[in-house]
C-alpha cells in the first residue's frame, strides 16, 4: 500500500497575524504548512500557525524539519514557540542567507536574541542542524527530493519543490511577485500535483501594491493553469481580505476554469484543514 502525503494548513495570511469575527472563515496566523510523508514531517516556513503545529509534533517522534523561504518577519514570528525546538530531538532548520550574504544560522541568531526577543538559541534543547538553502536538489529522509528555487521578491526568498516515492509532486511558493511570460517558473511547476502559491491581491489591490513582492491572484491561476498543475492552493491572503472578499475570489476562480474547460482544481488555503494526495 503506499503511504499518502497529508498536506496541512498551520497559517495562511501575509504581512500580520489576524483575527477580526469576519476573517474567521479562512483563518489569520500567519504562514505555516506541514507535508508529512512516513516518519517525516517537512515544515514550510514558521509565522504564527506554527505554535499549534508545534503542540501537535511535540507528542511523537519524528523526523522534523523547518526550511523558512525568506528572512521576513511574518515568516519568522512564531518559530521561538515551536514546542519540540525544546526538547531533546534532532531538527533540520535551513533557510537563505541574508541580502549582504551573512548565513542564515548568524541572520536568524541575531533576530531572535535580545533585545528583539528575550531568550536566545541557546535556551533550544533540541540538536539543530543549520542549512543555508539555496538553488540545489538533496535527498531527506524517507526518501523524498528536494528542490529550491529563487522566486521573486523584495528581499532573496525561495521556493520549494518537494519530490515524493510516490511520484507526487508539491511545491510551495509563499512570497512572489509572479509575471506575465515567466516561462522559467512555468517550467518548474509544469505537472505538478499540487501548487501552493502567493495570491495576496486581487487586480485592484495589486495595482496599488505593484513592487510589493506579492502576486495578482488571476496571474497564478492562468500560469498555473497553462502548466498543468493539477490542484491549485491560493496562499498568503492578504490581512485587509475578508472573507466574503475570498470567497468572490474562489468563485471568480472556479468560473473562470470552468470556462475554460481545465481540469485543475483550485483551492483556498484555510487554517487547520488538510488534504492528501
Amino acid at each position: 500500500m503506499k503511504k499518502k502525503i497529508k498536506i496541512a494548513f498551520w497559517g495562511v495570511r501575509g504581512s500580520i497575524p489576524t483575527h477580526k469575527i469576519d476573517h474567521s472563515a479562512y483563518g489569520g496566523h500567519t504562514s505555516c504548512v506541514a507535508l508529512s510523508y512516513g516518519n517525516s514531517d517537512f515544515i514550510c516556513d514558521a509565522g504564527t500557525g506554527i505554535r499549534l503545529l508545534g503542540q501537535k509534533i511535540a507528542k511523537k517522534k519524528s523526523n522534523t524539519y523547518i526550511f523558512l523561504s525568506h528572512l521576513h518577519w511574518d515568516h519568522l514570528f512564531g518559530l521561538p514557540f515551536f514546542a519540540p525546538l525544546y526538547q531533546n530531538r534532532k531538527i533540520v532548520l535551513g533557510g537563505p542567507k541574508n541580502g549582504n550574504g551573512a548565513s542564515f544560522k548568524k541572520t536568524l541568531w541575531q533576530i531572535m536574541s535580545p533585545p528583539f526577543f528575550p531568550v536566545d538559541p541557546l535556551t533550544w534543547r533540541a540538536k539543530i542542524k543549520w542549512i543555508d538553502l539555496k538553488p540545489k536538489k538533496a535527498r531527506l529522509d524517507d526518501g523524498v527530493r528536494f528542490e529550491c528555487r529563487w522566486v521573486d521578491h523584495t528581499d532573496p526568498a525561495l521556493g520549494f519543490k518537494f519530490i515524493f516515492p510516490n511520484g507526487k509532486s508539491v511545491i510551495y511558493v509563499a512570497d512572489q511577485e509572479l509575471k506575465t511570460g515567466n516561462k522559467s517558473f512555468a517550467q518548474w511547476i509544469r505537472g505538478s500535483d499540487l501548487l501552493i502559491h502567493d495570491a495576496q491581491y486581487d487586480p485592484s489591490q495589486y495595482s496599488r501594491h505593484r513592487g510589493w513582492g506579492h502576486s495578482n491572484f488571476e496571474e497564478v491561476v492562468k500560469i498555473a493553469m497553462k502548466s498543468g498543475v493539477k490542484t491549485l492552493v491560493l496562499f498568503h491572503h492578504d490581512p485587509d481580505s475578508n472573507d466574503g472578499l475570498l470567497k468572490k475570489r474562489l468563485e471568480w476562480c472556479r468560473k473562470f476554469l470552468k470556462q475554460k474547460r481545465s481540469p485543475m482544481t483550485c483551492l483556498l488555503a484555510k487554517e487547520q484543514t488538510s488534504l492528501q494526495i
